[in-house]
């Protein structure tokens, strides 16, 4: 069991910050319909395993007022990177003026150190802010971010916004700032060790986002697609369902699933998971899918995330929905799945990647439980501030019978 003087004072959004060119805003969550392909109630699952857990490693980093974006990943070398606002309270309403202050990506290494992942400053720009979405190679971090071209003949003027990914060893020395084409509206990425960069923007015209192979200097390579018409319908049902948690005014539903999924490496290739919908995982390389994998969670459970490992299997993250009273009770019964729901991780699944099969459950019991953010070495790492003024935490738990 969990020590209980560890819980969560500091402010964690759940899920993914979305950011689009003037908007960034945190996305509630609503129930979502089970997968086909979770267990049948008939079928035995494996006894759910404790945890144990390793005292908390403190960092000098956070505080109450900080907010933690629930984007977690990490490296071979055990740094846990993560979104986050350090103080709330000093950010301009709309996240931008590159205070520091200003959301970034950080690591906290095992040598217990703070790696920064800041904008740089660049020739010819400007404003220069972090949308928050990176994506953490075997060699490299990289960081979706936008900024204000300046005018060369008056450094007054500002002649459009355009978007960069700038590219950072994981010691956090930036290494290179790749400039997109003008007219992408990029709302996820990922990378290959190769240095290619797959690149979800989101066409707005046609109501749809296309998915662009990238070279290492941000020239466009190829057009992908990733999705045959029935795992397309497939998605784009289930992006619709629920009272439309993926539905915008501004995007479609399959492009909100998108810009929302969770990248991680596996090997050579990438892992989509979209998260809090049960879909087939995708296995990505440079041409596209190269399978799809269909998890057979436990009945009534829904996937947030796969968590980075190194052991080969699926770690996922998984949970149930539970009401949230709404804001407007009128006519709906306080509590009702019908307006809104909190996610709630529960257990750590793991599956073989082969078929999807389940091999083993991992309780999260704690009533306040941190954040799972990593599997390595054997061990899982969890993320908490501390409870007395909002440090973050990093804690060790090792899988533990009944």
């Amino acid at each position: 069991m969990m020590p209980r003087s560890i819980n969560l004072p500091a402010v964690f959004v759940s899920g993914l910050l979305l950011c689009f060119p003037a908007v960034c805003t945190a996305q509630e969550h609503q129930s979502l319909p089970q997968s086909p392909g979770s267990v049948p109630t008939n079928t035995p699952l494996p006894v759910p395993l404790k945890l144990h857990f390793s005292d908390p490693v403190t960092f000098p980093f956070g505080s109450k007022k900080s907010v933690i974006f629930s984007d977690f990943k990490c490296d071979s070398d055990g740094s846990i990177y993560l979104p986050i606002a350090e103080d709330v309270s000093m950010l301009s309403p709309d996240g931008s003026g590159g205070n520091p202050a200003s959301p970034m990506i950080v690591a906290l290494t095992p040598s217990g150190s703070v790696v920064p992942f800041a904008p740089q400053g660049m020739y010819g720009f400007r404003n220069i802010v972090s949308l928050l979405r990176y994506f953490v190679s075997n060699s490299h971090v990289y960081v979706l971010e936008m900024g204000d071209k300046i005018d060369p003949s008056d450094g007054r003027k500002v002649i459009g916004r355009f978007h960069l990914i700038q590219v950072f060893d994981h010691k956090g020395e930036p290494t290179k700032t790749i400039i997109l084409e003008p007219g992408l509206d990029p709302i996820n990425l990922a990378a290959f060790d190769s240095g290619e960069i797959l690149i979800f923007s989101l066409d707005r015209l046609n109501h749809t986002t296309r998915i662009l192979l990238l070279d290492d200097s941000g020239r466009r390579e190829s057009e992908l697609s990733l999705f045959d018409s029935d795992l397309s319908t497939k998605l784009d049902l289930a992006a619709k369902s629920q009272n439309g948690f993926y539905a915008s005014e501004d995007i479609d539903a399959l492009s909100r699933l998108l810009g929302l999924a969770s990248l991680i490496p596996r090997e050579d290739n990438v892992m989509l998971t979209a998260s809090k919908v049960n879909l087939p995982e995708l296995e990505l390389n440079q041409h596209g899918v190269v399978r799809t994998i269909s998890l057979a969670l436990p009945a009534g459970t829904t996937i947030e995330s796969l968590l980075p490992s190194d052991d080969g299997l699926l770690h996922a993250v998984v949970g149930t929905f539970r009401p949230m009273v709404p804001s407007d009770t009128a006519g709906t019964p306080k509590g009702s799945f019908g307006e809104s729901a909190i996610f709630s991780p529960t257990e750590i699944d793991v599956f073989y990647p082969q078929d999807g099969s389940l091999v083993r459950r991992i309780s999260l019991e704690a009533e306040e439980a941190p954040q799972p953010t990593c599997a390595m070495n054997g061990a899982y790492t969890f993320l908490a501030p501390r409870e007395e003024d909002g440090k973050l935490q990093l804690i060790r738990a090792t899988p533990i019978s009944q």
